[in-house]
């Protein structure tokens, strides 16, 4: 059993299509800094190394693993991930995160028991799975649902087991994702507060 999150590695996912945001998201600037960036700068200090995963590598300062499946979804991203990892367990976020706190890694870390294989945060009755850590054990299963075109992540925990977290609704601006541009007014915001 894992006791602290300095045994784990945490990867930020950057292989999005990025559609509704029309151009690549993991560049996209909040508060003079890629949304990566900030992401990365939130996890910095917390875990072993943290990875950025993606089609390419935009941030040559930080360690990066390449997708090792051609088709893009988050689903290659974990893939990739777990793959990429020694240990039994990751921590896993979308570029498109910038508010995570460490406090609410750390609330979701003291979920993982003996019998979970996938630990993630529930808000407002939505799942976050792009935040969320994730046991080596789940490898196979992402990798025979990729190998059958099935891409749907929340599909994909069909007969894994889940510890879905809740998380108090006021903690709902950490998981303001950025998918649109007006979101970035939304997030600036948030800054200002």
């Amino acid at each position: 059993m894992i006791e602290s999150l300095k045994e784990i590695n945490a990867y930020i996912l950057t292989g999005g299509q990025s559609r509704r945001m029309k151009t690549n998201k993991s560049l996209v600037q909040l508060n003079g800094k890629s949304l990566t960036e900030n992401v990365y700068e939130n996890l910095n200090n917390m875990f072993k190394d943290v990875y950025v995963v993606g089609k390419a590598n935009h941030f040559p300062f930080y360690n990066f693993v390449r997708d090792i499946e051609p088709v893009q979804c988050p689903l290659n991203g974990i893939l990739t991930a777990l793959n990429h990892s020694k240990d039994d367990w990751i921590f896993v976020v979308a570029c498109d995160l910038p508010f995570i706190k460490a406090s609410t890694i750390n609330y979701l870390f003291d979920q993982i028991g003996l019998n979970e294989q996938i630990v993630l945060p529930k808000i407002n009755d939505r799942l976050q799975p792009l935040c969320a850590f994730y046991n080596k054990s789940v490898l196979s299963h992402f990798k025979k649902a990729i190998t059958l075109g099935n891409y749907s992540l929340m599909l994909s925990f069909d007969k894994l087991l889940v510890n879905e977290v809740t998380v108090d609704n006021k903690y709902k601006d950490q998981f303001l994702n950025i998918n649109y541009p007006e979101d970035l007014d939304k997030a600036s915001k948030l800054l200002n507060i």
